[in-house]
C-alpha cells in the first residue's frame, strides 16, 4: 500500500517562529521542497519543487486486517529546517511540513493550512477507506504540535492557523490501522496539502 503526499524548527520552546514583515507571500512545503540561497534566516528565497512524496507501508501476509498498527515510512529524505537549518524531523519514519506566511507591516492576515484527502486507496477495483490512515506531529526538541495531529476522512482536515510573518513547523508520522482485511494488492491515494490565505 502507497500513499502519495503533494508537496522548514529551530532551537526554541516551540516550532512557530517569527518572520521579517514583507510583501504578501505564502509557501508550504511536505516533505521535499526548494530553497535557493541558504534558507530563510541566511537570506534563501523559497522556489517550486513539483516532487510528490510518498508513505507507504508492506503488511505481511499473516497481519493483514488483524488489527495490528503498521508504521509507514516515507521516500522524503528532509530532516532539516529550511527557516535556519536545525534538524526538525528523523527521516524516513517522519515528513517534514512547513508553512509560512509574509505581510506587510501592520497587516494580520491568518492563513489556513489543511489536507485532502479522497475517500479511498484503492489497487484495480478494491478499495482501503483513506480513513486507515493517520498521523502524529512533533518536532526534534518539541514534543507541542504545533500542526495538529488526525486522521484522513475522505475530505478536508484543518491542521494549522498561520499568523502574518510566522513560520510553522512540524513532522508527521503515518501509520497504517489495518483493521479489515482486503484484497492483496499495491494500494495507492493522494493526498494534497493546501495553504490558503484571504
Amino acid at each position: 500500500m502507497a500513499a502519495a503526499l503533494v508537496g522548514a524548527g529551530g532551537p526554541a520552546d516551540a516550532w512557530v517562529l517569527t518572520m521579517t514583515a514583507a510583501p504578501r507571500e505564502i509557501y508550504v512545503q511536505v516533505g521535499a521542497g526548494t530553497y535557493t540561497g541558504g534558507n530563510y534566516s541566511s537570506g534563501g528565497k523559497p522556489g517550486a519543487n513539483t516532487t510528490i512524496n510518498t508513505v507507504s507501508v508492506t503488511v505481511p501476509a499473516a497481519s493483514v486486517g488483524g488489527g495490528s498498527a503498521q508504521q509507514m515510512t516515507s521516500n522524503s529524505t528532509v530532516a532539516d529546517s529550511f527557516f535556519d537549518g536545525y534538524a526538525t524531523c528523523n527521516p524516513p519514519t517522519e515528513v517534514y511540513v512547513g508553512a509560512w506566511s509574509q505581510e506587510p507591516k501592520g497587516q494580520t492576515g491568518v492563513a489556513t493550512l489543511s489536507v485532502t484527502s479522497p475517500a479511498n486507496l484503492t489497487s484495480g477495483a478494491h478499495a482501503i477507506p483513506f480513513s486507515q490512515i493517520s498521523w502524529t506531529s512533533a518536532a526534534n526538541g518539541d514534543a507541542t504540535a504545533d500542526v495538529a495531529a488526525g486522521t484522513f476522512n475522505g475530505g478536508s482536515v484543518a491542521l494549522a492557523s498561520i499568523a502574518a510573518n510566522t513560520w510553522v513547523e512540524d513532522c508527521l508520522t503515518f501509520t497504517f490501522k489495518n483493521s479489515a482485511v482486503v484484497a492483496a494488492g499495491t494500494y495507492t491515494g493522494q493526498a494534497i496539502y493546501t495553504l490558503s490565505q484571504p
